[in-house]
């Protein structure tokens, strides 16, 4: 029931019992972004379906609805939302709109026009009902494409104002209706801050994000920084992926990406998800799972039916494996299926079992992982992997244990880098050395007075014993030079005095540790200015007595 909460903020209000622990979840709902609004014919909803699609996120157009002050005519909107919901897949709305009624027709920001959008929202509930559909507010609103005006000015603020005069109006007219807030591009944590500061969190039924990216695998340690910064401003509210996908120039490779990301989601609590899109479209021709015309299937197609048909139902994903550079995910807890990934482990199945690529195909029995996501499906089997010594690994384990990551500058000490929270996805640095960053694969150097900063990710052992450093580094596109320092407790071990856009690879240099030894990957820019950009992958093993 939707109920108006009183604007207070406690850090010692925790999450309710849909919200903290994973375990009692409702199912997560895989759906799909559409653009019936805009124009799409509406038989592509008998493909959804077919997909097995249970949401749609799509628009209703505010400015075509109400061309008349308080008078609303859904008669274009019924045209694919009374037949989506005949389908059995729930309308996802999102709220991106603007009506030359209220505010010159710019993103509504005055009394008039928040009250304007608050009564529009709480009409379409009137008219669908409140069981039927979802209404989404907020889609992108930290970039600059979809706001304009006065709004602009402090977006999060004036977001918060809002959702507040929304919910006000919802419980008064629509007790039973619930809203979900933001759709922010990434988990952008400095607005998520500013926004729940103003109000927005208490206001919401559920908080949404877009998060696109190269690797899902970095994806659990944001959603959990969000749910702490949630817990600080009043409770956890479920979490929604309003938009993900990925830009590929091979259609082939999207089935893996797909499958790693709604696992990802899934096992970390995300209430429900929508792949972006359901066709390829003009601007974005690779993303869907249908060719533009909608007739014809991608391989990505293959992978959410998959999904839908054959491993969701089973129960939400779950990680079985504390490995850091291994995930072992089992759908459900009755040993039915499991996804499998990661970097050179063993794999070893008890129990009869048939293997498939994320597509569904069935394949041959994989005895060594590779991060190549495989699914094992059987009847009671049960699923382990033996590390292949990786205990630290760059990507896996960004901003985590053993990593620490520190900034250096000619004659002055070793300082920390700490977490950057923006408008954009976190990284780590240090508010007066930006552009300098580490981010997941990437490291962005800096000069200031002509001054070099050295930026240094560090592993620190845990245990003593004999290991090696395997990994890569090479300069992005445009990049000036920079130079790679590799120190064993600040004594130079190897080094690569000029990166290039051809990776310098470091193939198996062992080392012998104590615990609390530091290795350290030290990045210094050489060009004149210092903009430097590095992608990187390191990996740091324990290698056994035999070896």
């Amino acid at each position: 029931m939707h109920i108006l909460r009183p604007l207070l903020l406690t850090s010692m209000m925790l999450a309710g019992p849909e919200a903290s622990a994973e375990q009692g979840l409702p199912t997560f709902r895989l759906g799909v972004q559409t653009h019936f609004e805009q124009g799409w014919p509406t038989h592509l909803i008998d493909r959804a379906a077919d997909l097995g699609a249970v949401s749609v996120r799509d628009e209703i157009n505010w400015r075509k609805t109400e061309t008349t002050k308080g008078i609303y005519d859904f008669s274009v909107a019924d045209q694919y939302i009374e037949p989506l919901i005949e389908a059995g897949i729930k309308p996802f709305i999102v709220f991106t709109g603007r009506n030359p009624l209220y505010d010159g027709g710019q993103t509504p920001y005055s009394d008039e026009g928040i009250a304007g959008l608050a009564n529009f929202i709480s009409a379409i509930y009137t008219h669908y009902g409140a069981e039927n559909l979802t209404v989404e507010i907020g889609n992108e609103v930290n970039s600059d494409d979809f706001v304009t005006g006065p709004f602009a000015e402090d977006k999060p603020g004036n977001l918060a104002a809002v959702v507040r005069a929304v919910d006000e109006k919802l419980a008064q007219d629509n007790p039973g209706a619930e809203i979900v807030c933001t759709g922010l591009n990434t988990i952008a944590m400095e607005f998520y801050r500013d926004f729940f500061r103003a109000g927005g969190l208490l206001a919401c039924d559920g908080i949404s994000f877009h998060p696109y990216r190269d690797f899902p695998e970095t994806l659990r340690v944001e959603i959990d920084r969000l749910k702490h910064l949630m817990q600080l401003f009043g409770g956890e509210k479920p979490l929604y992926a309003t938009e993900f996908g990925i830009w590929l120039d091979d259609p082939e490779d999207a089935p893996d990406y797909m499958s790693k990301m709604v696992i990802e989601l899934a096992s970390a609590g995300v209430r429900e998800a929508h792949w972006y899109a359901l066709t390829d479209e003009p601007w974005w021709p690779n993303m869907g799972l249908l060719e533009e015309d909608g007739s014809t299937e991608k391989p990505a197609a293959d992978a959410f039916r998959f999904l839908q048909e054959t491993l969701l139902p089973l129960g939400r994903p779950v990680l079985r494996s504390d490995l850091p550079s291994v995930r072992v995910f089992e759908f459900g807890s009755d040993s039915k299926a499991y996804a499998v990934w990661g970097v050179g482990g063993r794999l070893k199945v008890d129990g009869a079992a048939e293997f498939f690529d994320t597509r569904g195909r069935p394949i041959d029995r994989v005895e060594v992982l590779t991060e190549t996501p495989i699914y094992v499906i059987g009847d009671n089997i049960e699923v382990t992997v033996a590390s292949a010594g990786v205990v630290a690994d760059s990507l896996y384990q960004f901003n985590q244990s053993p990593w620490s990551y520190l900034v250096l500058r000619a004659g002055k000490s070793l300082r920390p880098l700490e977490i950057i929270d923006w408008e954009w996805t976190s990284y780590r640095g240090s508010p007066d050395l930006a552009p300098l960053a580490v981010r997941d694969t990437s490291i962005t150097m800096a000069r200031f007075h002509g001054k070099p900063y050295h930026v240094i990710e560090r592993f620190t052992a845990n245990e003593p014993g004999a290991y090696a450093v395997e990994g890569w580094w090479k300069t992005t596109e445009d990049s000036e030079p920079s130079r790679l320092i590799i120190r064993h407790n600040r004594k130079i071990v190897a080094e690569a005095p000029r990166l290039s856009s051809d990776p310098y690879d470091l193939d198996h240099f062992e080392l012998i540790l104590e615990a609390g030894d530091v290795i350290d990957f030290e990045l210094v820019p050489t060009g004149h200015s210092g903009d430097s950009s590095v992608r990187r992958r390191i990996q740091v093993l324990r290698l056994s007595a035999e070896e």
